[in-house]
């Protein structure tokens, strides 16, 4: 039917606030977010136009299992990445498949990063040729599928702690796989559930009585057709408050046999008659290498995440702009955008994400250049890698509330996909390392290298008192300053509590909580902003003038996040912390001229938007849409069928604009 006189006024205003207003195009700042591996980014996004992945939202949980199955299978069968990257010369590959995958379906990605990062990467990296050949290649296409069965019930991955144990027979030449205890159980073991045929099992080596310490062991759990291999008791975890297209699943192992050779042994032997030799002598380090893949984990959890926050922001924005209400005239005249309360709120979050982006890009590059590098470049990657996995996953969450929030009812529908996204931000700050335990290692971490000389500290100095605050040079060292502040304050606590007789763990966990997770966020963030001046010093980087409000805007934002503790500790003066506040002000109000422009710069093309608010809310509302794209009644995703009594096509969202 046609529109309305009113329906189309709507859909002018919405098109006129949907063009870009900046220098720059919205596809050279895409370039430049992405990084990297542009072609395959492009032609995965358009492997996506495939009707399986559509949205759908009131599903069984079977369903939704098979659902992010499918969807991962199809992209897997493109064969344009491989677990062979995280030891190729472009490592990159996979982060940007994660990148993509983010974009669509928070369930999809989180079991790509099972397959391909955990136990992909785990047995490309502990494993030697014998667990290699074509089972790599049938794990690329996700022919055999695998799930990494490390935290216990009772222990998470407490090395120490851990209970699951791998027992050489040698009469048999074998090992036992066994879980002795309730606490001993696999917990949280994604792919576990349903779909997986194999377990790198992490279980400690006892050989002649002697604990040999965690090792990685391969343990076939399901056979070809599914089935559950005798032994192995799979318990499934049920509904989650997220991501419930993700197979959780609890694993049990009763005195389970596997081949010797099962036994992942890049790093440690077991000869046959029961010789174990191994490079590394601590069994504590053994551990720490066979859990390698955590840290290239936290990179991929990192950069699924950030495109969630990319999206829920595409999602408000656009929305923001194409929504009317009452203007200064009493009528629904005015998009929401104009309202500095919407600004406020959406506008840090924005930059933010640039932030984020570019300070993750450059964790990627230290992560790469540590593969058989240096101590230092080791130190360094798992500095930037527990230290971005929090700062953008903690990110995604606040963004994805805010925007939530700031599309009022709407927000609340399923089908408008910020639920799934808060879901998804809560799974992201839990795996592969609890936000707050990483901030933990990450100043500890820092403590070490400051007590040993290689990391050196700024002076403990705030900006002058008549700095400008828009100067980036300034704020760089303000960001600086407020890390060796924190980090001088923890030291000097420490030795001063340790002088007195205190424990250190009492101390660390019991007293100075607050302090440590502050010097820690305040490295990660000061990361940010580096990597974002070393863009726009680049000769190369596009729209560097808009580029350079944003980044001014996320490091205000930031200090005003904090502003606080920065009074209280002197970094910034009465006077100046609300020179931060109005600044913010002034920056959200120019910029929101440039907001649609540089979400659409986060290159989410329209089939994965797929969000009403986002596209032409008003046709989505014209029939009985019942909260999902694709009717329930559809016989098929790509088919326009009208419901019972509706008498006319369904509106699918490919259809509602912005393509």
């Amino acid at each position: 039917g046609g529109a309305t006189g009113a329906a189309r006024r709507r859909a002018g205003v919405q098109r006129d606030h949907l063009a870009p207003r900046a220098g720059a195009g919205a596809e050279e700042l895409q370039r430049l977010l992405e990084g990297d591996n542009h072609a395959m980014r492009d032609a995965l996004k358009a492997a996506m136009r495939d009707p399986v992945f559509a949205p759908h939202y009131d599903l069984p949980l079977a369903r939704d299992r098979e659902l992010a199955y499918q969807r991962l299978r199809r992209l897997c069968s493109l064969d344009l990445w491989s677990v062979k990257d995280f030891v190729g010369d472009n490592p990159y590959r996979i982060f940007a498949a994660h990148e993509v995958a983010g974009m669509c379906d928070g369930s999809m990605a989180t079991k790509m990063t099972v397959q391909f990062n955990l136990f992909g990467g785990t047995v490309m990296k502990l494993g030697t040729e014998r667990h290699h050949g074509d089972f790599l290649r049938r794990m690329d296409r996700f022919e055999q599928v695998g799930c990494f069965a490390l935290t216990e019930l009772g222990f998470g991955n407490n090395a120490v702690e851990m209970q699951t144990t791998a027992t050489y027979d040698p009469e048999t030449d074998e090992l036992v796989v066994h879980t002795p205890s309730t606490l001993a159980q696999k917990y949280w073991i994604t792919n576990g559930a349903v779909h997986a045929h194999w377990a790198v099992v992490f279980a400690r080596l006892l050989v002649a009585g002697k604990d040999h310490g965690i090792h990685g062991v391969m343990v076939r759990i399901r056979n070809d057709d599914l089935s559950v291999c005798e032994g192995v008791r799979v318990e499934d975890m049920g509904h989650k408050m997220g991501c419930n297209g993700v197979d959780n699943g609890k694993l049990w192992f009763d005195h389970v046999r596997v081949p010797r050779g099962a036994l992942l042994d890049a790093f440690s032997q077991l000869e046959k008659g029961g010789v174990f030799r191994s490079g590394i002598s601590k069994p504590r380090n053994r551990f720490l290498k066979v859990a390698d893949q955590l840290l290239s984990g936290r990179i991929c959890i990192a950069a699924m995440c950030l495109s969630g926050a990319k999206g829920a922001l595409l999602i408000a924005v656009r929305y923001a702009h194409s929504r009317l209400t009452v203007g200064p005239k009493g009528k629904s005249d005015t998009p929401i955008f104009h309202y500095q309360l919407q600004q406020r709120a959406l506008m840090p979050l924005v930059a933010r994400t640039y932030a984020c982006n570019f300070g993750l890009a450059h964790t990627k590059r230290v992560w790469a250049a540590a593969r058989g590098g240096t101590a230092e470049q080791q130190e360094q990657a798992v500095l930037h890698c527990c230290a971005l996995k929090p700062v953008v996953t903690w990110h995604l969450e606040n963004t994805a509330t805010t925007c939530r929030e700031r599309c009022g009812g709407q927000g609340y529908l399923s089908c408008n996909k910020f639920g799934n996204i808060i879901g998804f931000a809560h799974a992201g700050m839990t795996a592969e390392g609890d936000n707050r335990v990483l901030m933990q290692k990450v100043a500890k971490e820092l403590l070490a290298a400051v007590a040993h000389g290689r990391h050196c500290l700024a002076a403990p100095e705030g900006p002058a008192a008549q700095a400008d605050l828009l100067d980036l040079p300034t704020l760089l060292g303000a960001f600086r300053a407020r890390e060796a502040l924190r980090l001088t304050e923890l030291g000097t606590r420490l030795q001063s509590r340790l002088g007195e007789g205190a424990k250190m763990f009492d101390v660390w966990m019991g007293e100075e909580s607050d302090l440590v997770q502050a010097s820690a966020l305040a490295y990660g963030e000061r990361i940010c902003l580096e990597q974002f001046m070393a863009v726009l010093r680049a000769p190369e980087t596009p729209g560097k003038a808009l580029l350079e409000q944003v980044c001014q805007l996320y490091a205000l934002s930031a200090l005003e996040s904090d502003l606080s503790q920065c009074l209280t500790e002197g970094l910034l003066s009465v006077q100046q912390g609300r020179a931060v506040s109005e600044l913010c002000r002034d920056l959200c109000r120019r910029l929101s001229d440039h907001a649609v422009l540089l979400v659409e710069a986060f290159g989410i093309p329209s089939w994965l938007v797929n969000a009403p608010i986002a596209l032409d809310w008003e046709r989505f509302n014209e029939v009985d849409n019942r909260g999902e794209i694709v009717p329930a009644w559809a016989g098929h995703p790509n088919t326009n069928l009208g419901g019972p009594g509706l008498g006319r096509e369904f509106p699918l969202l490919p259809d509602l604009g912005f393509r």
